[in-house]
């Protein structure tokens, strides 16, 4: 295909995903720690909500008191997105359409990046619309790009620093590439700490390449400058190794359940799995059984081999092969390391190596990619590509086709609507984060007195009268996290 037709081609997939991700928004509910991430905004973590706990009964302007710029800042662990959250709800209230559209922006934004960098790495052919609907279609883009929390802009940043990695190794390995390259490595990581998965990748290749040569006075300031900035950033923030003591401190004061049996064994396994999936090979999400781990994970190590040993001739396109896997699978070792290290099997989710997909799906695009223009008869050609391929697809119809539940209960929505069309004004509540929820969803300066009844799991409504209007059960089960 032409050049200028392929060009077309993929700004038309680009604008049709881009419409998709708005078109397939689907009626919000908040699942587990998103609550956190709304409160956090309001300027409410577990380092000030115990000052309410212990009075007992507490107003609307007493938790409002703490909705400032310092308090988002300096006690949530994610201040970036925080704050922004924290002045979109100032300016357009605080209603949870205005946080998803915010999540839903950034994912546009994530789309628009990954295409760029499609552009850097594949370029302008048709391949790069294949890349840009197996990324589109991976279950975790459009999961996060719905989340209310900071992932899918954490995604954005990652993917920005992938662009000026590549164009610094690739193109021109200027003092100003480097500059942005560290620039957008330092937001990485104050925007998650678990990009530094992607970002420990490049200082390692960019040594490789260039050895002795790296060390000159301008690349060295280029890299001071982003440390300085990240080193006064954490200065005045939080730093991994607290929010970590902060997340077990959460655990032990809570009694949260955390698996704690994490062996050797169940990591390697897992790593298998997490690898598998990761490189768009689904398999063992269809039937998790340890063969077919096994196998799947062969399959992955299988494309690299093959890639380099039969299928990727010309010299960068190897080196952009081996860059590509290298990006995509040191995400799987480093949670698995974490994981046995801390003892904890929820670090296996599969929104923390969302940072390595774009690098995972571009791996695979690029093995297609060269198998296609291989001599390999073309039937046995589309049958590795289906392979590969049919799996990620089905799983994407499938989620939405049906109809899905988190099976939580968010009765805490329920009676923020019934308090805004009834005009209430008191209520009780069985836990103080309950009434810190409720008042980060109500309008602006809404006038609202809470009281604790840590005795029960239901709320309360009373009108003007002290009558009891509408009660409400809040179940402890896990919706409302403080950590």
């Amino acid at each position: 295909m032409e050049t200028g037709i392929a060009k077309r081609v993929n700004l038309f997939v680009l604008v049709a995903c881009v419409v998709l991700t708005v078109a397939l928004c689907p009626k919000k509910q908040l699942y587990f720690d998103e609550p956190f991430q709304i409160m956090c905004s309001h300027g409410i973590t577990l380092g000030n909500v115990e000052q309410f706990t212990n009075m007992g009964t507490f107003t609307s302007a007493d938790l409002n008191k703490e909705n400032t710029f310092h308090n988002v800042f300096m006690l949530g662990a994610d201040s970036i997105h925080y704050v922004m959250l924290h002045y979109l709800n100032l300016a357009f209230g605080n209603d949870l359409r205005v946080d998803v559209y915010f999540s839903v922006f950034w994912g546009i934004l994530t789309l628009i990046a990954f295409y760029v960098l499609c552009r850097k790495i594949i370029g302008d052919n048709i391949y790069t619309s294949v890349a840009l609907v197996l990324f589109f279609t991976d279950i975790l883009f459009l999961n996060q790009t719905y989340s209310i929390r900071h992932y899918i802009m954490s995604l954005f940043v990652a993917i920005i620093s992938g662009i000026y990695f590549f164009k610094y190794l690739f193109e021109e390995k200027s003092f100003k590439n480097l500059l942005w390259l560290g620039i957008w490595c330092a937001l990485g990581i104050i925007s998650h700490y678990f990009t530094i998965y992607i970002i420990v990748v490049y200082p390692v290749a960019i040594l490789l390449e260039e050895k002795a040569k790296f060390f000159t006075g301008k690349k060295i300031l280029a890299l001071a400058i982003p440390v300085v900035l990240l080193l006064v950033y954490f200065q005045f923030h939080w730093n991994p190794l607290q929010s970590s003591d902060y997340y077990n401190h959460y655990i032990k004061t809570n009694r949260v359940k955390v698996d704690h049996s994490v062996s050797i064994a169940d990591a390697f396994s897992l790593l298998l799995k997490s690898v598998a999936v990761n490189f768009q090979v689904y398999y063992p999400l269809f039937r998790d059984k340890a063969l077919v781990r096994i196998g799947s994970f062969l399959l992955v190590i299988a494309l690299y081999v093959i890639g380099i040993w039969k299928l990727v001739p010309e010299k960068e396109d190897r080196k952009k092969y081996h860059l590509l896997f290298a990006l995509g699978i040191f995400s799987s070792l480093f949670v698995t390391v974490m994981a046995v290290k801390t003892k904890n099997n929820m670090l296996f989710s599969y929104r923390y190596f969302l940072f390595s997909i774009p690098f995972c799906v571009l791996f695979v695009t690029m093995f297609i990619k060269n198998l296609c223009a291989s001599k390999l008869n073309i039937v046995l050609n589309v049958a590795i590509v289906a392979l590969l391929v049919a799996p990620g697809f089905y799983k994407f119809i499938a989620a939405h086709r049906g109809h899905y539940d988190n099976g939580l209960e968010c009765n805490q929505l329920v009676a923020v609507d019934e308090i805004v069309k009834k005009g209430l004004h008191k209520m009780d509540v069985p836990r103080t984060e309950d009434a810190v929820f409720i008042n980060s969803m109500l309008p602006a300066n809404y006038n609202m007195t809470y009281t604790l009844q840590t005795q029960t799991d239901s709320a309360t409504l009373y009108d003007n009268d002290a009558q009891v209007v509408e009660k409400y059960r809040f179940p402890d089960n896990g919706l409302i996290v403080m950590f």
